[in-house]
C-alpha cells in the first residue's frame, strides 16, 4: 500500500516526494557516449499505428520508482493537517492546533540510474529520512540508503542493495539540446497513483529565481536552471523523469507553481548527473564561494555607467566582509565581464560557473572599473563555510522574541528589494511570541537597544546580551520605506 502526505507552503514546492550507464556511476553521469541511448530514434507511428508516446511508457515504466520516506516529527503546532490532504482533496484541511505527530511519511518517485541500485530523487523528497521504502514496478519494495544529497539543486542519490537489470536503468539525453516546443513526457507517482505518463511540451528553459519553498518554509533550491513544461506534473511527481520523444531523460521534476496550471519545473539532467557523480564520490557537493552580491546590468545601469547598450557582464553591487573577494580587493560598483577567460552575460552564468570550480582554486576574473580594464585572482573559499554559518546563528536565536531573521542580501532580501538597506530582514514572527503585533515578515531590523544591527551576526550577538531582559526593548525599524519605533516587552519563561 502507497500511503504519503504532502504539504505545500508559499508558491507550492512539491512534498511528496532517470539514466542509463555501464556499471560504473562516473561513466554514467558522464558527458560522453556513454551516457546517450544510441540508436533510440522512435517512429511517429509503429506498425501497429500506436503514437510514440505508447514506446515510451513502455520503455521507461520500469525506470521508475515510487519512493516512500518515513521522517520523525515533533508536537507542533501545524498550518494544516497533511493527513487531511487524500487523492481528491476530498476535505478542507484542519488549521492551527497541536497535534502529536510521532513521524511524518512523505512519498515521491525516482529514477533508477545504475545496475548496482542507484537511484536519482529530489532531496526534499528524502530530506531528515530515517526509514525509506522503494516500491519497483513490479510491485517488489526494498529499503534504501541515503549515498548524499544537495539542497542548493535539490538533487539526490540513494541506494537499494539490490542488483538492477539492464533494461530497468534508465537513458540519459542531453538537456543542453532541448528546444522550445519539443515534445516532454512526465513520468511519476501524483497522488499515490503509481506510474502515470502525463505529455505536453518544453515551455520554457532557464528558469530561475522561483520562490518555491518546502515544509521549512525555504526559499527552494539555490542554483535554479529549471526547464518548464506544461506536462501535467502534481505532487508526487517530484524525483521522477521529464522525458523527450525518444525516451530519454532530459529532466527531474521538481516544482509547480500552484496558483497556474501548466507550470512545472525540472531541474536539466545535465546539472544533476554532475551533481550525483560528486554525491556518488563524497556524499556532498563542494561550490567555491568568492563573496559578491551580483546583480545582471539593466538599461538603466548601463547608461549611468555610460556603456553600450549591448555591453555584457555582471555588476556588483556590494562584496561581503571578510571574504575572497573582499581580500582580494574587489570592490562595489565594478564590473565583471570574464572568468577564466570566458564571457560572463548574466547572473544566472555568473554564480553556476563560481559554483562549478573547488574551494581553495584560484579563479581569474576580468574586471572593469571606472572604464578601465584589469585582471584579478581570488582564492575561492568553500561556499558550505559561509552559508552554514548563518544558519546555526538563526537556529541559537530563534526563539528570541520569536524573531527569526536573515540578512538583507539573502535570497529572501533580494526577493523583498530591501538588499540595499543595512540591517537585518524579518523573515517570520512566531505566533504567541512577544514580537507578535508589533514586527512583521519584510521589516528591516537597523537598532535594536541603541546597537546597530547591520548583519545577522550582530543581531546574535544582541539577542544574547539581552536574553535576560525583562524590561521593555527599543526597535528601529524600516517598514514600507520608512523609519519606525518598536518597544517590545520580553515575556520570561516562569
Amino acid at each position: 500500500m502507497v500511503v504519503f502526505a504532502v504539504v505545500c507552503v508559499g508558491v507550492g514546492f512539491m512534498l511528496a516526494t532517470g539514466f542509463n550507464t555501464p556499471a560504473k556511476l562516473k561513466a554514467q553521469i558522464g558527458l560522453g557516449p556513454q551516457a546517450m541511448l544510441a540508436g533510440a530514434q522512435l517512429p511517429l507511428l509503429d506498425e501497429e499505428g500506436n503514437s510514440p508516446f505508447v514506446n515510451v511508457a513502455e520503455k521507461v515504466k520500469p525506470v521508475v520508482v515510487n519512493i516512500q520516506a518515513e521522517k520523525e516529527a515533533d508536537s507542533r503546532t501545524v498550518p494544516f493537517d497533511i493527513f487531511d490532504f487524500g487523492p481528491f482533496f476530498g476535505r478542507p484541511p484542519n488549521r492551527g492546533y497541536q497535534r502529536k505527530m510521532p513521524k511524518m511519511l512523505s512519498g515521491g518517485s525516482g529514477i533508477i540510474v545504475d545496475e548496482s541500485g542507484l537511484i536519482m530523487t529530489n532531496n526534499h523528497v528524502i530530506s531528515d529520512a530515517n526509514d525509506i521504502t522503494v516500491k519497483f514496478s513490479d510491485g517488489v519494495e526494498k529499503k534504501a540508503k541515503i549515498i548524499g544529497s544537495d539542497p542548493e539543486t535539490d538533487v539526490a542519490l540513494i541506494k537499494v542493495d539490490e542488483k538492477i537489470p539492464s533494461a530497468m536503468v534508465a537513458h540519459l539525453g542531453d538537456s543542453d539540446k532541448i528546444r522550445i516546443g519539443e515534445w516532454a513526457i512526465a513520468v511519476g507517482n501524483p497522488f499515490g497513483l503509481d506510474w502515470t505518463v502525463t505529455v505536453g511540451v518544453i515551455s520554457a528553459r532557464g528558469r530561475s529565481n522561483l520562490n518555491i519553498g518546502g515544509i521549512d518554509g525555504e526559499t527552494g533550491p539555490s542554483y535554479q536552471d529549471f526547464i518548464q513544461t506544461d506536462a501535467s506534473i502534481n505532487f508526487g511527481n517530484s524525483g521522477g523523469p521529464l522525458l523527450n520523444i525518444h525516451g530519454e531523460v532530459i529532466g527531474i521534476n521538481t516544482a509547480i507553481n500552484a496558483q497556474g496550471q501548466g507550470l512545472g519545473f525540472a531541474i536539466p539532467i545535465n546539472m544533476a548527473r554532475k551533481i550525483a557523480e560528486q554525491l556518488q564520490q563524497t556524499g556532498e557537493v563542494k561550490r567555491g564561494f568568492l563573496g559578491v552580491v551580483p546583480r545582471d546590468l539593466d538599461e538603466m545601469t548601463r547608461e549611468a555607467l555610460g556603456l553600450d547598450k549591448d555591453f555584457e557582464g555582471v555588476f556588483v553591487e556590494s562584496v561581503q566582509e571578510k571574504t575572497p573577494a573582499a581580500e582580494g580587493g574587489l570592490k562595489g560598483g565594478e564590473i565583471i565581464t570574464e572568468i577564466e577567460d570566458q564571457k560572463v552575460s548574466d547572473l544566472t552564468t555568473f554564480r553556476f560557473k563560481i559554483a562549478d570550480y573547488p574551494p581553495g582554486y584560484d579563479v581569474k576574473l576580468k574586471v572593469i572599473q571606472n572604464g578601465k580594464e584589469k585582471t584579478m585572482k581570488f582564492k575561492l573559499a568553500d561556499r558550505s563555510d559561509f552559508i552554514n554559518k548563518p544558519a546555526s546563528i538563526l537556529k541559537q536565536s530563534e526563539s528570541w522574541l520569536g524573531i527569526e531573521v536573515k540578512a538583507t542580501t539573502s535570497r529572501e532580501g533580494r526577493m523583498s528589494g530591501v538588499e540595499d538597506l543595512k540591517g537585518v530582514l524579518v523573515v517570520n514572527v512566531e505566533n504567541g511570541s512577544p514580537a507578535e503585533g508589533l514586527l512583521e515578515r519584510g521589516d528591516v531590523i537597523t537598532e535594536i537597544n541603541g546597537v546597530e544591527i547591520g548583519s545577522v551576526e550582530d543581531f546574535q550577538k544582541v539577542a544574547a546580551d539581552l536574553k535576560d531582559r525583562t524590561r521593555a526593548i527599543p526597535f528601529w525599524i524600516i517598514r514600507s520605506g520608512r523609519r519606525a519605533f518598536i518597544p517590545i516587552k520580553p515575556v520570561l519563561e516562569q
